[in-house]
């Protein structure tokens, strides 16, 4: 879908549909709208007689106003002023865009100039419209021989700005359309059944990506590479599979050769059956998605090089696929980290900490400026955050602060947990130096997040649990490649050098 913008007077562009942002307040006297005043008092008459709801979300349709272009409105309620917020906006746009894909138009307009107020700026409206449409729009139909759905008709749709802030709105429009397209590529990565997912098809997806841009350059370690290094702890939750594991470094250079990178680590897990501590079978098939991590962190770097970020950054994805095969690791073995620190297995379905644990020692070597992974990791955030929220735990008071001005900033949800120290007793072993796992069932997300600080002790880290964002289950089924937007307004931010 094209996204263009213009500062032409939304009422003279020909378009099959002209949206139209309305507060209830509205009049022909008020800057919301930047239309004719007859327009605009057509849209306070038919308010006034009840024939336009605008309350936030609703969709009103007008047809052959003569002062348009277009042949006809849509009238996108946004509720009062006073309870306008950046949530409001988001639904509303989503809205929108819902109603222009089920009525299969090729072309529409949307009218922003005079939006811009404290709850929402001019290029949240322009970042979020293009995100609304794009999330609306995105289809997987990659494994179907018939497609089900319609595919969007929608062509194109331009944005109306208004030429005071058209320069600015170019830079905000050409980072949301950068984004929308990483957040596709790490949909389409997650969605893609674990038969196809593999640990060297992810690998082979970021060597395709590092083809595609210079600034980017892709390594992947083998089994053999990994056993000379001695990352023992990611060869143990593969060993069990017939797909090897694979450990995919892609690094992006943006910056002097100097620079210390931003590095980012990545859960992927292609397929987590639980191993030998098998999982119970309702919404196993949704275990393709606990290598939604590792498709989080490529993303990234994807987004960073279509940007052209002046920052380097190395993204480690650690991919296996946890089987219980006739060789795969077994409740009460120990395993050597690459750390050297030693772990006794009591649970194989807590597989995901100790390919990070791996990960997170290998990255030390880039002396990172920061270190931040992402993981499909425990089912107890979900318990404690539930679906809507991402949780994450850091060891740095600056860095914390940082990502919650992103999440504020990008609108995606997250909420900073505790990093509790005497939880590291309860993964005291007698045959280790530490166990995978806690004899209980308390405070799960922290007693991972505590077992993964045990090799984070050289540099500033922050982990996200992203097990209840990542996709949705049951019948809406789908990646939602969270927390891409959060992660991308940090990096984004550290870029610039505003955080």
């Amino acid at each position: 879908m094209n996204l263009t913008l213009s500062a032409v007077a939304p009422q003279q562009i020909k378009t099959d549909c002209l949206i139209i942002p309305l507060f209830k307040e509205t009049t022909a006297k008020d800057p919301q709208i930047k239309l004719p005043s007859k327009v605009v008092n057509i849209l306070t008459d038919y308010a006034k007689l009840g024939n336009i709801n605008s309350d936030c979300g609703q969709i009103n349709w007008l047809f052959e106003v003569k002062e348009c272009a277009s042949p006809r409105l849509l009238v996108l309620g946004l509720g009062p002023i006073s309870e306008f917020t950046a949530e409001k906006a988001i639904s509303a746009l989503q809205a929108a865009a819902a109603a222009l894909l089920q009525k299969q138009y090729a072309t529409a307009a949307l009218a922003l100039e005079g939006l811009a107020c404290a709850a929402f700026s001019n290029d949240q409206w322009i970042q979020h419209a293009a995100l609304a449409l794009n999330e609306k729009a995105y289809q997987f139909n990659a494994f179907k021989t018939k497609t089900a759905a319609k595919k969007p008709k929608l062509k194109s749709i331009c944005l109306c700005v208004g030429n005071s802030s058209l320069k600015n709105s170019q830079k905000a429009l050409g980072y949301a359309l950068a984004l929308a397209e990483g957040m596709s590529f790490v949909k389409d990565l997650g969605n893609t059944p674990a038969n196809h997912c593999i640990p060297s098809s992810i690998a082979k997806s970021a060597q395709e990506m590092s083809k595609k841009h210079p600034k980017l350059s892709t390594t992947v370690l083998s089994v053999a590479d990994m056993k000379k290094l001695g990352m023992n702890a990611i060869l143990a939750v593969g060993q069990g599979s017939r797909n090897e594991p694979k450990f995919i470094i892609v690094e992006y250079k943006g910056a002097k050769k100097s620079d210390a990178p931003i590095a980012l680590v990545g859960k992927g897990i292609t397929f987590d059956t639980g191993g030998i501590s098998l999982k119970p079978p309702a919404t196993m098939d949704e275990m393709k998605y606990d290598m939604c991590g590792a498709a989080t962190v490529l993303g990234a770097i994807k987004v960073a090089a279509a940007l052209n970020l002046p920052i380097n950054i190395v993204a480690l994805a650690a991919c296996a696929e946890n089987m219980p095969g006739g060789n795969a690791i077994k409740p009460g073995d120990v395993i050597s980290t690459l750390s050297g620190q030693t772990v006794e297995i009591l649970n194989t379905d807590a597989e995901g900490r100790l390919v990070l644990c791996d990960a997170l020692t290998y990255c030390a070597r880039y002396k990172p400026e920061v270190v931040l992974d992402f993981a499909t990791l425990t089912g107890a955030m979900v318990v404690a955050l539930g679906t809507h929220t991402s949780g994450f735990f850091s060891n740095d008071e600056a860095l914390a602060t940082a990502l919650n001005h992103a999440s504020k900033n990008s609108l995606d949800s997250a909420w900073r947990m505790p990093l509790i120290e005497c939880f590291k007793d309860d993964l005291k072993s007698n045959f280790a130096d530490l166990a995978n796992i806690a004899p209980h069932r308390w405070g799960g997300a922290i007693e991972a997040a505590v077992f993964l600080a045990q090799f984070t002790k050289d540099y500033r880290w922050a982990h996200f649990d992203i097990a209840g964002t990542a996709y949705n289950g049951g019948a809406n089924k789908g990646a939602t490649a969270r927390p891409l937007p959060l992660l991308m307004e940090y990096l984004y931010q550290r870029a610039y050098g505003k955080s």
